[in-house]
Order: structure tokens, then C-alpha cells, then sequence
């Protein structure tokens, strides 16, 4: 499986704060699936970097795929068992991946002093076994 494509994306924390203070439920219901919000909604810590973290892993997995032409709801940076981000695709962006030739992404997310960072590596080939769970993601989870 080798590396189809690298995306990288920043996010002010205070700009997603502001969001989640002047929308609300309406900006976190388009841009964030319910297992996203949960997540984020999820007690201590900084939600608004949880949320920015987050926005950001999914503008850099739109890097991937090499478009910006999807609902943000359609890529998902969900939570493994182990507590290692992953993606899983709906809808249109998994026609996209797969169209790309793509098996999976490798994701790293964090945030401090005021902003989020992400970075996605799209694997492309098919996805072998033995790497599952292994801070990888399938297309399609």
C-alpha cells in the first residue's frame, strides 16, 4: 500500500469557538456528525479545539481527495478504541476515494495555543489486513 496523497490543514481555534458561540447547534449540525459532536461534547478539556481539530482533519482528507465539493458531514474523523483519530467516508466522498484508488488514511490532529493542525496521508491499494486498527482507517468505516 503506498502513499497516494498528503493533506495538511490549520484552523483558528477562537474562529470555530466564535462558530459554535454565534450558530450553535446549526453550525455544529453542518459541519459535524453526531458521533463528531458526541465526541467533542464530551467533558474537559477544550471543546472548541476538539471541534477545530476535527474541521481541520477533515479539510485535509478533502486535500486527499483532491476536492472541496463535498458536505463536511460526508467525511468523519471518528475515534478509535485506542483513542487514535480515524476517517470514514459517506456518501459522495467514498465514490471519490475509490475513484482515487484509495485504502485508507493515516490521520494526526491536535491542537494548542490557539489553533488546530491536521495531517492525512491517503494509502492508496487495497487495504491489508494486518494494518487495520493500526492508526489506520478504511475506506467506507
Amino acid at each position: 500500500m503506498g502513499v497516494h496523497g498528503v493533506g495538511i490543514d490549520m484552523v483558528p481555534v477562537g474562529s470555530v469557538a466564535e462558530s459554535l458561540h454565534r450558530f450553535g447547534e446549526r453550525y455544529v449540525a453542518k459541519v459535524f456528525t453526531a458521533h463528531e459532536a458526541a465526541w467533542c461534547e464530551r467533558t474537559g478539556g477544550c471543546r472548541a479545539g476538539r471541534y477545530a481539530a476535527r474541521f481541520a482533519a477533515k479539510e485535509a482528507v478533502m486535500k486527499v481527495l483532491g476536492t472541496s465539493a463535498l458536505s463536511f458531514t460526508e467525511v468523519e474523523i471518528r475515534t478509535d478504541a485506542a483513542g487514535r483519530p480515524a476517517v470514514a467516508l459517506h456518501g459522495r466522498a467514498t465514490a471519490r476515494a475509490a475513484a482515487c484508488g484509495l485504502g485508507g488514511f493515516l490521520v494526526s490532529m491536535s491542537h494548542h495555543d490557539g489553533y488546530a493542525v491536521a495531517a492525512v496521508i491517503g494509502l492508496g491499494g487495497p487495504h491489508p489486513a494486518h494494518h487495520a486498527g493500526i492508526g489506520e482507517s478504511r475506506i467506507g468505516n
